[in-house]
């Protein structure tokens, strides 16, 4: 990370953004130092502090989730060998067309939410989302971190994007299970970003049972074996 350059872009913008005032943390739409985990925002906004902190300028990453590009928008083209790559293009996640170890990096981003009629239909369709159930989720994740274990070169990092949910009225923490399955595939953690949405989210009913979820995880991994 280029400490002195990210501090004289963040003096330059007059320092942290007002929205510090919210939650106490840093708004900007490019790497600001210090970098911090916790940020209000869009994905476009945070992708690159994790991108600054954990992936070399130059390096081959795959986006096997790419869709429309939206983690990239602030990240200047060039700056990585982008391989863009979706169900839209043909590629399934579970079965990618690179050679062992032959990738530096791999973003994973696939649908968080179990599908059905507790969910609208407009978010099932954008996410083509054929998920019937939370474990469905997992297992999902689950396919696209073992391939992501085949083609990572060693030391490898992989960039997983989640958020957790409720099932039938109970927790469920998707982002510690994927820590555990991340280590049980040769994955150590490095890192875990919190992103926390600007806007309320919408609500379907006008009571709630628990805490609406604002908030998403992108965690960090290196492969080690």
């Amino acid at each position: 990370m280029k400490v002195e350059q990210l501090q004289t872009e963040n003096n330059a913008a007059g320092g942290l953004s007002d929205l510090t005032d919210v939650l106490g943390v840093a708004v900007s739409p490019a790497p600001t130092f210090p970098i911090l985990t916790g940020r209000v925002g869009t994905n476009a906004d945070q992708f690159p502090d994790v991108l600054e902190m954990y992936v070399p300028e130059g390096a081959t990453v795959a986006d096997v989730t790419y869709g429309k590009g939206v983690f990239w928008r602030n990240i200047p083209d060039g700056k990585y060998n982008l391989l863009a790559t979706d169900l839209q293009t043909g590629t399934d996640f579970s079965r990618l067309p690179y050679e062992n170890q032959s990738i530096d990096a791999l973003v994973l981003d696939p649908p968080y939410m179990h599908g059905g009629v507790t969910v609208k239909a407009s978010i099932n369709e954008c996410y083509k989302n054929q998920n019937t159930s939370h474990a469905s989720v997992v297992r999902l994740y689950a396919a696209g971190i073992l391939e992501a274990a085949r083609v990572l070169r060693k030391k490898g990092r992989i960039i997983v994007k989640t958020q957790d949910e409720i099932e039938s009225g109970k927790q469920r923490l998707t982002h510690v299970e994927l820590i555990n399955i991340l280590e049980s595939f040769g994955f150590c953690i490095l890192d875990i970003f919190v992103l926390l949405q600007p806007s309320i989210p919408a609500m379907r009913e006008q009571y709630q049972k628990s805490a609406r979820k604002n908030h998403s995880f992108a965690i960090v991994g290196e492969f080690r074996s």
